[in-house]
């Protein structure tokens, strides 16, 4: 049974799902060389291109873009299929292209192509390597889940957005100096051997979560505008972070290799983070603050130069495996109290003992009065007084008060 498509389907057989060419109702494979000829003839540059559902071999497809001089419009290449090695070098697509549900047998090489629209691999799976090495794409870029059986280049490629949801990466993937001009998806992509984003430019977010490494990661980018999260992330291997004016965010990864996190003027969140392997967080420049560490659980990690003030140390898991150098530590309450490097200030006694030393205050309280007054007495009794008795012959100055009788004779 056929399946259902949204465009007319070449009527040689019923195996074939290629879009029919008009006036002969056949896709560009099943034309013989006159048809094929008359057909090319009407492509010119900038004119779009539909080859959806079509079997493409090298040759064909040298002839297409001979034919519009390697520069297309509108493309579509859904769901087609490319038998041998694909080149789709220094063209340029002048709008949107899709390779929706695509499959490339051999190499699939768009070394420094130009996309002007969007470009969309969305369920592609390559069998050999796939390169957009030095590529521009001016809008978005869709690789989710995309399957990529040998090595993956992205290198020195200047991106917009781009997604790349639950893709597989097989071999080797390289990210090393790309440039992506909006926010880069990777929430549930799969990488089964190294992946590098070394010196990697990021104008949005950069978001990892639930991300697979199974091979060594690599991410040391040069810059993220808002933040680099790998919440959930899972990795076998180890990991390097390398990333400086942007907040971290590990809350949940499980990391079961070696962990290494060098930052700079950024916030760090450890929530929840489970590390199995040696871990270590350093500061390479500016000031490290760590949001968090509640359910933290490292099998053996060190802090060194972090500022700990905003967090609570009690909520870490197994916190004598945790190692603290020249952290900056909430400021303690003054009356001479204890600052511990493990756990955050709290009060010298419990309320317990605070019950069982109140009748002892207040006896030293009253003792403490009782001394006061003493003394008050004591000192008053050794200061001179004035003398209240009158020197002899001496008459009171004031006037006597008329009495009444005086008043009733005059």
């Amino acid at each position: 049974m056929r399946q259902l498509l949204s465009w007319s389907v070449c009527a040689t057989s019923a195996d074939c799902i290629g879009v029919a060419w008009q006036p002969y109702g056949r896709c560009l494979r099943h034309l013989d060389a006159d048809e094929l000829g008359e057909c090319l003839q009407r492509l010119f540059p900038g004119q779009a291109v539909d080859l959806r559902g079509t079997v493409i071999t090298g040759e064909l497809l040298a002839r297409i873009l001979a034919a519009t001089r390697h520069t297309i419009g509108r493309a579509r290449f859904d769901q087609a299929r490319f038998l041998s090695a694909v080149r789709f070098g220094d063209a340029t697509f002048t709008g949107d292209a899709s390779f929706d549900g695509a499959r490339f047998d051999g190499l699939a090489s768009f070394f420094g192509t130009s996309f002007g629209g969007n470009a969309s691999f969305h369920r592609v799976r390559f069998a050999r390597e796939f390169s957009l090495h030095g590529s521009r794409v001016r809008g978005h870029l869709s690789l989710d889940e995309a399957v990529v059986i040998s090595d993956a280049l992205f290198g020195e490629a200047c991106l917009g957005s781009a997604s790349f949801r639950r893709s597989e990466f097989h071999g080797f993937a390289s990210f090393d100096r790309t440039r992506f001009h909006g926010d880069a998806t990777f929430r549930g992509a799969r990488f089964w051997r190294a992946v590098s984003f070394r010196r990697t430019g990021f104008d949005g977010s950069s978001g990892f979560e639930s991300v697979r490494f199974v091979g060594k990661a690599f991410l040391a980018p040069s810059a993220v505008a808002r933040k680099l999260v790998l919440s959930e992330a899972r990795a076998q291997g180890a990991v390097e972070i390398d990333a400086s004016g942007c907040p971290v965010v590990l809350d949940g990864a499980r990391v079961l290799g070696r962990l290494v996190v060098r930052l700079g003027d950024a916030d760090l969140d450890l929530r929840g983070l489970v590390s199995r392997g040696t871990s270590s967080v350093t500061r390479r420049g500016g000031e490290i603050r760590v949001v968090s560490v509640d359910r933290l659980d490292a099998e053996e990690l060190t802090i060194d130069g972090a500022d700990l003030s905003g967090c609570h140390l009690p909520g870490v898991v197994g916190p004598e495996r945790l190692r603290l150098r020249d952290c900056v530590f909430a400021s303690t309450p003054r009356g001479g109290h204890q600052l511990r490097l493990s756990w955050p200030p709290r009060w010298p006694f419990r309320r317990e003992n605070r019950a069982k030393r109140t009748p002892r205050l207040r006896k030293v309280t009253w003792f403490a009065l009782v001394a006061v007054v003493t003394v008050a007495a004591l000192v008053l009794s050794a200061t001179p007084q004035p003398s209240s008795r009158r020197p002899i012959g001496h008459r009171p100055t004031v006037p006597p008060v008329a009495t009444q009788h005086d008043g009733l004779h005059g």
